[in-house]
């Protein structure tokens, strides 16, 4: 079975790359894993900004919550909500790409050029120039398309074993 990973980070832009993948996992019947990586303060980056709770019943109540609206948003998806633990944001992203099996990582990207690019980095530059499988962007003002894969061959290829 063909394995998606698409990761979110909660913002309008990252919930148009869930629609892509819902899409799309619906066309090639291929089972679809959400991700949402809760970065480490340090590790803060554009939109990933995030304050994580003080305490570990808070940070279990936080998680709790978004995991269940991502499952109410993707009903019958596999929904990650994970702590960086220290790793970069792509390294956490790449990490599930491995961990899932997937053969494709669909991922929303604010297409900074230039100065913000130099300044921000990029996340989806990051995991598209590192990742063993291919991997899917989708920025602003991009309608989910309507998948018109049929047939035998509508299948993305398996992953292969990773050294």
């Amino acid at each position: 079975m063909t394995r998606l990973l698409v990761t979110t980070d909660g913002s309008e832009l990252g919930h148009l790359a869930l629609e892509h993948a819902q899409a799309l996992a619906g066309a090639l019947h291929a089972t679809l894993t959400v991700l949402t990586v809760q970065a480490d303060p340090v590790a803060l980056v554009g939109e990933f900004a995030y304050v994580p709770p003080v305490s570990a019943e808070e940070f279990a109540a936080e998680t709790a919550s978004l995991r269940a609206a991502l499952q109410a948003r993707m009903p019958g998806a596999r929904v990650r909500v994970e702590p960086a633990n220290g790793r970069s944001l792509p390294r956490a992203i790449l990490d599930a790409a491995l961990d899932e099996h997937a053969a494709l990582i669909v991922m929303s990207t604010h297409g900074r050029g230039g100065l913000g690019r130099a300044l921000l980095g990029s996340v989806a530059e990051a995991v598209a120039h590192h990742a063993p499988v291919p991997v899917m962007l989708v920025r602003q003002g991009q309608p989910p398309a309507t998948w018109g894969v049929a047939g035998p061959d509508a299948t993305l290829p398996v992953n292969a074993p990773h050294a």
